[in-house]
């Protein structure tokens, strides 16, 4: 059975991305795995925002979202970040194109709470037709994390939350929350493995907090939806901690 990979990768991976990694995908290639990459980019858009005078405001982890604010990120996700790693892509000899949430309604959204979060939204929807088109074609979609509304509103996506996403309308075997940890640490150890049960413990005892917290709730709500394993871990050559029921 042909493998369905998601890897979300951060906005500054671009830079980062090692041969390894690169090594690692053309092997699953030819293990006819197919796969799908959701890119952030936080730090781009901070950026540009600084650039422009454009108030950086963050809520319970979550950045607020003006309309302003959503055409800066729309520059600088598809402007900057993108091309970026699809060049990336390219000079490693792996196929790959951008995609969008504007390319064929490929990723539809609703608002969070816009009195306290402004235009960040949830998927509600993915075409994953469009992208078992550019399998076909043996593409790699790099994805934004970008949804466009019923009535044609661009909304602004937590990259965690959009990979998730994806990974559960495609019913994907394997998930890989790529993040500057080498996995969840716990009195310094690196857990091999975490069940809900587990997470839920020690969320309650304060062992987990801050960017971990959604990343893990993100990993939950993935296996619990049908995806196999989700990996929170540095890099695709190391499985890091294991997210499974």
């Amino acid at each position: 059975m042909t493998k369905k990979i998601v890897i979300k990768i951060g906005g500054t991976a671009a830079a980062q991305l090692t041969p390894a990694f690169f090594e690692t995908i053309k092997n699953w290639q030819k293990q006819h795995a197919k796969i799908v990459i959701v890119h952030g980019g936080g730090n781009h858009i901070s950026s540009l925002m600084a650039q422009l005078n454009e108030p950086i405001q963050k809520i319970n982890g979550i950045r607020f979202t003006t309309q302003n604010g959503i055409n800066i990120t729309k520059m600088a996700l598809l402007g900057q970040v993108q091309p970026a790693l699809i060049e990336a892509f390219r000079q490693n000899a792996v196929s790959a194109i951008g995609l969008n949430a504007g390319s064929n309604q490929l990723l539809t959204g609703h608002v969070l709470d816009q009195d306290v979060y402004g235009y960040v939204g949830a998927i509600h929807q993915v075409n994953t037709q469009l992208i078992h088109n550019m399998w076909q074609q043996h593409l790699v979609p790099i994805i934004a994390p970008l949804a466009i509304s019923n009535d044609g509103q661009w909304l602004n996506v937590n990259a965690d939350h959009a990979a998730t996403a994806i990974a559960k309308y495609l019913q994907a075997d394997e998930l890989y929350l790529l993040t500057d940890v080498s996995g969840v640490k716990v009195s310094g150890n690196i857990l091999q493995e975490l069940t809900p049960e587990k997470a839920l413990e020690l969320q309650t005892s304060n062992i987990i907090t801050g960017g971990m917290i959604p990343k893990i709730n993100s990993a939950l709500d993935a296996v619990q939806r049908g995806v196999h394993n989700v990996h929170i871990t540095n890099t695709v050559t190391h499985p890091g901690t294991i997210v499974t029921l």
